[in-house]
């Protein structure tokens, strides 16, 4: 009977990992809305078609013979494999299996009832707030092997087999070959190690303190009781003992020093080895840093604003929920779960991006704490009529935020048009029908979002001015393509130097173009040649293949209302999304005639 209750209970365990797995994933469903994916999946088709790797990138013409580190390479041949499977939506799906993953480790980090309890309460609702932080990119082979890691290293330290660890190795070599910045992962280990280290030293200080304790006994004391086949000694047990345990930290450096070396299996050498110190560079908060006050993704936590400040405020949650434990467990603290969580703060603190990063680590710290130190035992001591009422306030507390995020997401993905894999508004897709239906000669200026999903639709016809891929260009390309943008009246200058003859923006979400936009609709070198509430395309004159599009005129408003319409007659929301993108172009260019007129229009129609 009591086996059969211990079985019932691990069944109940495993399930309810599963559905906390399955919320997880759940929460971070959406279309794909980050242009990053695209230029990976063209990096692997490029692969996949020239046998090779990529040593110089092929997809940009202002950086010639760009050097291109791809230590993406691995990711981008799964990902593109799975896109030649099932396009978007396999890519999607493999989204949600791997958030389902770590979800489900980092609720079996630690097997014990209560453990489970609280990282199946914790993770779904964590993973709810960094949800937008988790897009198709190599950051989900980052959080799966985090997450493996800790799994591994925590199963090595409660059941002492340590043979599981060498699954880091591999771990190791696909991580390095993914994303440059599996430094992580020897962040990780070596906070373990450090911790084994420190509590080898201190068993054998306390081993040497007992053998001095021992009573003395001589050289042929000894000798007669091995001979009388007496049990050793208590002081020759503690040696012995502490022999076996010291196998532990050998262990742990052979897996370490092993990590290390694999680190070197990468095509690019030491310059693939030293690519996670130039990218953590980038993310070092600064004013001199064009990369950490330009980038949205590597803004500091502390000068977020908007809707970002939820990752600040998600991040703060969690730091103030550990410390709180690390305060109440102080004489129980684990040194590696400190060395892990300062140094994740810290990352989290230099850039948006890595808030993901802290709360994968945080959880499995905090749910430790919360089980097996003081506060789990000061737990132990509550009378059972009270650990019942807690409890169940806790449970209904849980079930209530889950609801209300569940219903809250579920508004959201009714938004999107069913069935849609791509975000609305992210990717001039009706621009790139247009030029591949009629290419335009010369080259492109485009939107920095944008150059992923241009080089994806467009290579090798058409190579790009710029893309997300900014540790290929050096900082001044970026620092005066940031001016361009803000002082249009720089364009000709750049216009001329690179030949470009087609200007592609956003005209929705990204302010920053706006400047560039109305400079280019003023002017009489260039003309409009096709918006649509998200995005515009310029042409300069002798160059179209279109007429002009003329927003004082009625009816090139009315054609442009139409097709908004035609595009989104699925999705009501997105179709009144996209007027008021339109609507707020038209009142920039200084035409508040045509936006009074596209209201006219809009409220004539029945939705």
């Amino acid at each position: 009977m009591k086996n059969q209750n211990s079985s019932n209970i691990s069944l109940g365990l495993a399930l309810l990992a599963i559905g906390c797995a399955a919320f997880s994933a759940f929460f971070t469903y959406f279309p794909l809305t980050d242009g990053d994916i695209f230029w990976h999946l063209a990096a692997g088709r490029e692969m996949a078609a020239r046998k090779h790797f990529l040593f110089i990138d092929p997809f940009s013409f202002t950086v010639p013979s760009a050097r291109w580190i791809d230590l993406h390479w691995f990711f981008q041949l799964l990902a593109y494999g799975l896109y030649v499977v099932g396009a978007e939506k396999a890519l999607l799906v493999s989204k949600l299996t791997v958030v389902g993953l770590v979800a489900f480790l980092l609720c079996r980090t630690f097997p014990s009832k209560r453990s489970t309890l609280i990282a199946a309460a914790c993770t779904p609702l964590v993973f709810f707030q960094v949800r937008y932080l988790i897009d198709v990119r190599p950051v989900l082979i980052t959080i799966v092997c985090m997450a493996f890691y800790v799994f591994l290293f925590e199963h090595a330290r409660r059941t002492g087999k340590n043979r599981a660890l060498w699954w880091c190795l591999p771990l190791q070599i696909i991580w390095t070959n993914s994303q440059g910045l599996y430094m992580i992962g020897l962040f990780i280990i070596g906070a373990y190690w450090l911790e084994e280290l420190a509590a080898s030293w201190r068993k054998r200080v306390f081993a040497r303190h007992n053998v001095q304790l021992a009573p003395n006994r001589s050289l042929g004391e000894v000798k007669v009781s091995r001979v009388a086949g007496e049990f050793p000694s208590a002081s020759f047990r503690k040696r012995e003992q502490w022999s076996n345990e010291n196998k532990k930290p050998i262990a742990m450096s052979m897996v370490f020093c092993a990590c290390i070396l694999s680190c070197c299996l990468n095509p690019y050498c030491l310059s693939g080895l030293l690519l996670p110190l130039k990218l953590f560079s980038r993310i070092s908060p600064g004013a001199n840093n064009i990369y950490s006050m330009n980038i949205s993704e590597n803004i500091p936590l502390f000068s977020l604003t908007g809707h970002d400040t939820i990752y600040r405020s998600t991040a703060l949650c969690i730091a103030i929920c550990t410390g709180v434990l690390f305060w109440v467990n102080k004489k129980k603290v684990r040194f590696a779960h400190l060395i892990l969580f300062g140094g994740f703060l810290l990352l989290a603190c230099s850039a948006m991006r890595n808030v993901l990063l802290f709360a994968i680590i945080a959880i499995p710290i905090m749910v430790y704490n919360a089980s097996y130190g003081n506060f789990g035992d000061f737990c132990n001591t509550m009378r059972k009529e009270t650990k019942i009422w807690i409890s169940w306030v806790l449970i209904i507390v849980f079930l209530s935020v889950l609801f209300l995020d569940t219903y809250h997401h579920l508004k959201i993905i009714a938004t999107f048009p069913p069935h849609r894999m791509i975000s609305p508004f992210r990717f001039p897709e009706k621009i790139i029908e247009g030029l591949k239906q009629h290419p335009i000669p010369g080259e492109m200026f485009n939107d920095i979002r944008y150059g992923g999903y241009l080089i994806w639709r467009l290579y090798p016809e058409k190579r790009v001015f710029i893309d997300t891929r900014l540790i290929i260009r050096p900082p001044r390309f970026f620092a005066e393509y940031l001016t361009l943008c803000d002082d249009p009246e720089l364009f000709p200058q750049v216009a001329r130097k690179f030949g470009v003859t087609q200007v592609i923006l956003p005209s929705a979400i990204f302010p920053m173009y706006l400047k560039l936009i109305k400079w280019l609709y003023q002017s009489d070198e260039w003309h409009l040649q096709y918006a649509d509430g998200a995005s515009v395309l310029f042409v300069k004159n002798g160059a179209a293949v279109g007429p002009q599009v003329n927003l004082s005129d009625t009816n090139s408003l009315k054609a442009i209302v139409d097709d908004i319409n035609s595009q989104w007659e699925h999705s009501e929301f997105v179709r009144r999304e996209a007027y008021a993108y339109f609507i707020e172009l038209v009142k920039y260019l200084g035409l508040p005639g045509s936006a009074d007129f596209i209201q006219n229009q809009i409220s004539l129609r029945k939705f």
